[in-house]
C-alpha cells in the first residue's frame, strides 16, 4: 500500500511537470528487475488512488491557535518530528509537515502550535492542567505508556465520541484501533498523523555479504515461500558463531549468528501471534498466558535468546549506553542478523556493508499472518478532557490525519527509497508487510502488575520457570485488570 501511495503522489506531481518518476528505475518495483512504469502507467494509477478529502464541513475557526502537546527535544531521537516544522529544509518528513500544516491551517484559519515538553514528564503537566481544568491543549501526544496511565486517571476524552473524527478512515491505524480499546472506548491511537509508531515497530536487519560468505539462503526468498519461522531463523544463526581473537571467550569481539536485546523477549511472543492481553466479546481485556501453545513458544524464545552461540544482547552489558556496542558490532559485520526497532535501522545509514531489512519470524508454517510489536515509546494522539470544544478539535485532527496519509506517509516511504536508511527494493517490499501487521499490546502500555514485562524480567537471570512466575503473580494482575475496567466503565 505504501507502495502504492508514494507512486500516485508522484504521478500526481509528474501531471503538474514538476518531476519524472522516470529519474528513478525501480523505485516502483519491489520485486527487483527494471521496473516497467511509463508516465501513463503512473498516471492511471494516481487516477485509481485519487485524494480522498476528509468528511468535515467547511470551516473558518478565525485564526484560532490549536495547540498540540508534544515530546520535546529531551527525548533524543523519540522527539516528535511529525508535530511540526517551522520552515522546508530538504528532508523528506520535516518538509512533508510543513506542507501539510500550512495546508490545514489556509484551508480551516487556524494556526498549530506545537507545545514541546520542556522534560520528559508529560503526564505531569497534563494531569496538573485537567485538575486545575485549564484548556490549554487541544491534543497531547505523549508515549502511549504515559497515555495509559493518564486515560486510567480520567484525563482523556474517549476518541470515539469526538465530532467529526472518523476512525475507520484509512489514515487511521485500524490495527491500533482494535489493540487499543477497552469496554469498546479508544483514548490514544495512531495513524498517518505519526511516524513514531512505524520508528518503533520491531523488525529483522541482515548483512547481505555475510548471507552470502556463509552461503546462507537468501531471506527474502524464504519470506516469500513462507517458510520464515523461529525454526529457520535459528538454524541459520546456529553453528556460525566464531571467537575471533582466540582467547576463548565470547564476548563483544567475537562474531554471533545475532546480536540482540532484552525486549526482544517480547517482540518474538507478539511475532508468534500470542498476545500478553486477550479480550473477550465485550472488548473487555483478559491474561491467558498459560495455555499450551504460548507456554511452546516461550520455550522457543529461550533457545533464540538465551545461547551465547546464537546471540549477544546488550543487556548483558553494564556500558552507559550498551545499545552502541552492538550497533557497532554489527556494522563492524560481528552478526548476521539484528532484532530491533525500525528507528535503529535510520541509525545505520552510514554503514558501509549492505544490509536488508525482513519481517519478525512466525512461530510455525500454519501461523497465518505476520505481526510486528510496536514499542510504547511510540507517541499517539490523545485529546484532555479539558478540550471544550470537541467539534472544532474533530474537524481539524480529521484533516491533520487524511492530509498526513498523502504527504507525511509518503516522506516516510521516500526516506527509504532515496537511499536514506533500506538498501535495496527487496527492503521495501518487506516493509510493507511489517508496517502493515503492526501489533499494539494494552500489557505493555497499562502496565497491570508488570505483566508485560514478566517475559522480559526473565532475561538477565536467564530464568526458565516462565510458568511458576507468571501464575505467581496472575492475581494480582487480573486485580489491576478489573480496576481500569472499572474506571472505564465510569467514563462517559
Amino acid at each position: 500500500m505504501l507502495k502504492k501511495i508514494l507512486c500516485a503522489s508522484i504521478a500526481a506531481v509528474m501531471l503538474f511537470g514538476i518531476c519524472s518518476c522516470g529519474e528513478k528505475p525501480n523505485s516502483e518495483n519491489p520485486g527487483g528487475g527494471t521496473a516497467e512504469i511509463p508516465g501513463e502507467t503512473q498516471a492511471e494509477e494516481a487516477k485509481q488512488d485519487q485524494k480522498l478529502l476528509p468528511d468535515v464541513p467547511e470551516s473558518d475557526f478565525g485564526g484560532y491557535q490549536f495547540n498540540i502537546y508534544s515530546k520535546g527535544p529531551v527525548f533524543n531521537e523519540w522527539a516528535s518530528q511529525d508535530i511540526y516544522a517551522a520552515e522546508e529544509n530538504g528532508e523528506p518528513i520535516n518538509d512533508a509537515v510543513y506542507k501539510r500544516n500550512r495546508y490545514i491551517e489556509q484551508n480551516y484559519n487556524i494556526e498549530i502550535v506545537d507545545i514541546p515538553s520542556p522534560n520528559g514528564d508529560m503526564p505531569s503537566a497534563i494531569k496538573k492542567a485537567v485538575s486545575a481544568g485549564d484548556d490549554i491543549y487541544d491534543a497531547v501526544v505523549p508515549n502511549m505508556y504515559n497515555q495509559a496511565t493518564l486515560a486510567a486517571g480520567g484525563n482523556l476524552t474517549d476518541l470515539k465520541q469526538i465530532p467529526y473524527l472518523d476512525l475507520s478512515k484509512k489514515w487511521w491505524d485500524q490495527k491500533a484501533n482494535v489493540d487499543l480499546t477497552i469496554n469498546k472506548k479508544l483514548f490514544f491511537t495512531v495513524g498517518d498523523l505519526f511516524i513514531m509508531d512505524n520508528d518503533a515497530t520491531w523488525l529483522i536487519i541482515f548483512n547481505k555479504e555475510l548471507i552470502k560468505d556463509l552461503a546462507l539462503e537468501n531471506p527474502y526468498e524464504i519470506v516469500r515461500n513462507g517458510n520464515w519461522t523461529f525454526d529457520k531463523l535459528l538454524d541459520m544463526c546456529k553453528g556460525v558463531s566464531k571467537d575471533l581473537n582466540g582467547d576463548g571467550i565470547m564476548d563483544r569481539n567475537d562474531f554471533y549468528g545475532n546480536v540482540s536485546q532484552g525486549e526482544n523477549m517480547t517482540a518474538y511472543y507478539l511475532a508468534a501471534g500470542e498476545k500478553y492481553i486477550q479480550k473477550d466479546s465485550a472488548d473487555l481485556p483478559f491474561t491467558a498466558m498459560d495455555t499450551e501453545r504460548s507456554l511452546s513458544v516461550v520455550e522457543k524464545i529461550y533457545d533464540l535468546m538465551y545461547d551465547n552461540t546464537v546471540s549477544y544482547n546488550y543487556w548483558d552489558l553494564s556500558d552507559p549506553e550498551p545499545f552502541k556496542i552492538t550497533q557497532a558490532m554489527f556494522e563492524n559485520n560481528q552478526a548476521v542478523f539484528k532484532i530491533t526497532a525500525l528507528q535503529l535501522v535510520i541509525r545505520m545509514r552510514n554503514m558501509e556493508t549492505n544490509f536488508g531489512i525482513i519481517p519478525m519470524t512466525k512461530y510455525e508454517l500454519s501461523q497465518k499472518d505476520y505481526a510486528h510489536y510496536v514499542h510504547p515509546t511510540a507517541s499517539a494522539l490523545s485529546v484532555p478532557t479539558t478540550n471544550s470544544n470537541l467539534e472544532r478539535t474533530g474537524i481539524i485532527l480529521e484533516a491533520l490525519a487524511a492530509e498526513s496519509y498523502y504527504t507525511v506517509r509518503p516522506a516516510y516511504y521516500e526516506i527509504s527509497i532515496n537511499g536514506k536508511f533500506l538498501r535495496d527494493e527487496e527492503s521495501i517490499e518487506m516493509l510493507d508487510i511489517i508496517l502493515d501487521t503492526k501489533v499494539f499490546d494494552l500489557a505493555k502500555c497499562f502496565g497491570w502488575s508488570n505483566l508485560g514485562g514478566v517475559l522480559e524480567d526473565m532475561y538477565r537471570p536467564k530464568q526458565r520457570d516462565f510458568i511458576s512466575r507468571y501464575e505467581s503473580r496472575k492475581d494480582r494482575i487480573e486485580t489491576e485488570i478489573n480496576k481500569t475496567i472499572e474506571a472505564f466503565e465510569d467514563f462517559e
